[in-house]
């Protein structure tokens, strides 16, 4: 019996010991390298982990300084709470950094009359150096209590000082717009100009007419919401690809009338441009055609009913204010189906 005792008392204070011979909290921990501009402040110890168990704490074996680019190896004491140590070797590397950080996620903001805005939602910011970087956002023009539409610029500043800015529009409304009162709008207009017992091709031209005829081309609208784009193109009279784009699939989903809507290939200029696809066939034999009821600048020809051979004849002909060119009518074909090949608009401007 005091045999068996003494075994279990060996064996517990075996165990107690355990922790103190060494154990697991070395594995816990987990480093980065880091990429660091010249001139930018020496990152804290701690910068490097990336996983640290609790009471963990990081700093460096010796004090460190560099001026020139360059890989380096720099060495790091990792203390736990019972004062053991380890050394941690990690990579850093310093370059001369120009580039600009890259805002992600900034776009026009909606709001009501008496409501707020969560300005960060959704916006993140990425460097191609590590540190930290600062998003500053100016609101200051922003009314809450009127309706309007106001300015908002985003700014972030990394390390090195170099800085990236981008401008949207706050749109505070005083009431929000359904399909119900939009198309409370529509009925009228399509009673008047969209020939009730035409063919769909007669029905989308008449669309067409209308939307080109009575939109008048600004820079900006609201693209959160293409019913309240329509309705307020409808409204005032004004707007952009995106207010084109939203009256006519208001037309279209009023008139009963398959469409979708696409959006050129973000990136590729600052410009983003939207424009509607539509069916004049069945769902079993569908028949589909490009339709963009914006003002084109370079061409003789219409907007409406274009195959995909003409859209892209189109983009191939068509260069921005720096002779970039090849993007107009650039998407993910993948995602959409393929036009029909008969051409309906002629445009010899383009070879079709």
């Amino acid at each position: 019996m005091k045999r068996v005792l003494l075994i279990t008392l060996v064996a517990c204070l075996l165990l107690a010991l355990l922790p103190a011979c060494g154990g697991s909290w070395e594995k816990d921990c987990s480093f980065r390298p880091l990429c660091w501009a010249v001139g930018a402040p020496m990152p804290e110890a701690s910068d490097f982990a990336t996983a640290l168990p609790e009471g963990v704490t990081v700093r460096y074996a010796q004090q460190y300084s560099f001026s020139s680019v360059g890989e380096y190896t720099l060495k790091l004491i990792v203390t736990d709470q019972k004062g053991r140590e380890f050394e941690q070797a990690v990579s850093f590397t310093l370059v001369f950094d120009k580039t600009p950080p890259a805002l992600v996620g900034v776009k026009d903001l909606v709001t009501y009359v008496g409501e707020g805005i969560s300005y960060r939602e959704g916006v993140s910011v990425s460097d191609n150096c590590d540190g930290e970087i600062v998003l500053q956002i100016d609101s200051s023009h922003v009314n809450l209590r009127q309706e309007g539409a106001y300015p908002v610029t985003y700014t972030a500043i990394d390390a090195a000082g170099n800085y990236a800015v981008a401008s949207v529009t706050a749109y505070v409304y005083s009431e929000k717009i359904d399909t119900s009162r939009l198309y409370a709008m529509l009925d009228s207009i399509i009673a008047q100009h969209i020939p009730s017992g035409g063919t769909t091709e007669q029905k989308v031209r008449a669309v067409y007419r209308y939307v080109y005829d009575n939109i008048a081309y600004s820079a900006t609208s609201d693209k959160s919401d293409w019913v309240r784009a329509a309705y307020d193109g409808l409204r005032t009279g004004v707007g952009d690809c995106f207010t084109y784009y939203a009256l006519s699939k208001a037309f279209f989903e009023r008139l009963g009338i398959e469409n979708m809507g696409i959006e050129r290939t973000p990136g590729l200029t600052d410009e983003r441009h939207y424009w509607n696809l539509v069916n004049l066939g069945t769902k079993e034999a569908p028949a589909w055609y490009h339709f963009d009821a914006t003002h084109l600048r370079g061409v003789q020809h219409s907007g409406c009913l274009l195959t995909d051979a003409q859209v892209d004849a189109y983009t191939r002909m068509r260069v921005d204010e720096n002779g970039v060119g090849n993007y107009f009518y650039a998407y993910d074909k993948s995602a959409y189906p393929a036009s029909a090949t008969k051409i309906l608009t002629p445009t010899p401007s383009l070879g079709f």
